[in-house]
């Protein structure tokens, strides 16, 4: 005998609910080569918000083509007291590949600093990089730059093919820098996360949003993507597994 209980069932309605409204997310996948777009969803793929730690791509690409940055391991640039501490992994000399992997803030400050206010408006200028506006602070986490979804795979896409104007060198440290798992039948994935807790929507209510952006590539064929995903209280460790549940549900599983 089944017993209808309505407090249960508005519970569980509630929590599944939640499961499914908390957060939103949008994701855009492309066929590098031909433009075909393989998955694409959300609401948000055109509008701008700020690249956050992504902005290290670009960053990335400026340093080595302006030879501040010298390879994976150099310059070793020392932690002081007054930088930023959020992470304790931050508390130590980093390099341009530690920098990358462990999202350093402070890093990306004294990069932005040894390169110029300047030389970065102009490299951004030229990548066309999303609205193109100059981090006002130096701090792009919240700053007036912001790129699109779309904008972020477009840049990829030109990034990869080489269409950017940067060395060949500066793209393939940058690649090095990016690199993050192998895939199988020899697939690569490349990419960066990125996080703001202070992301306002239009009816003033503040989310986090965060981001997953790259590439997978097997010898002449590559798939750049953007996933961003925007709720209360964001589990940063799912963005990387999330985006790959996302490949495996397009029509690219059958390439991969």
């Amino acid at each position: 005998m089944h017993i209808f209980d309505p407090p249960k069932l508005l519970t569980l309605f509630l929590s599944i609910a939640t499961s499914l409204f908390s957060f939103e997310e949008d994701f855009l996948l492309i066929n590098g080569r031909t433009d075909e777009v393989i998955a694409s969803f959300g609401s948000h793929l055109y509008d701008e918000i700020s690249p956050c730690s992504t902005f290290k791509i670009p960053l990335s690409l400026m340093g080595y083509d302006a030879k501040v940055l010298e390879d994976e391991d150099n310059p070793v640039w020392d932690f002081q007291e007054g930088y930023e501490n959020w992470l304790p992994s931050w508390q130590a000399p980093h390099s341009p590949l530690s920098w990358m992997k462990e999202s350093c803030v402070w890093y990306s400050k004294l990069l932005y600093l040894e390169l110029g206010l300047s030389t970065v408006e102009n490299y951004i200028t030229l990548f066309g990089y999303g609205n193109q506006a100059e981090p006002s602070d130096l701090f792009w986490i919240n700053s007036s730059l912001k790129i699109s979804p779309k904008e972020q795979v477009l840049f990829l896409q030109k990034m990869v093919q080489g269409e950017l104007p940067v060395s060949k060198r500066a793209l393939a440290m940058t690649k090095k820098l990016l690199f993050k798992e192998e895939l199988s039948n020899g697939w690569q994935i490349f990419g960066k996360t990125g996080w703001s807790g202070s992301a306002i929507t239009d009816n003033g209510k503040t989310l986090e949003h965060a981001w997953f952006v790259g590439w997978i590539e097997k010898e002449d064929t590559f798939y750049p993507f953007a996933y961003l995903i925007r709720g209360d209280k964001i589990d940063l460790n799912k963005r990387i597994p999330r985006t790959k549940e996302l490949f495996a549900q397009s029509t690219i599983t059958k390439r991969l």
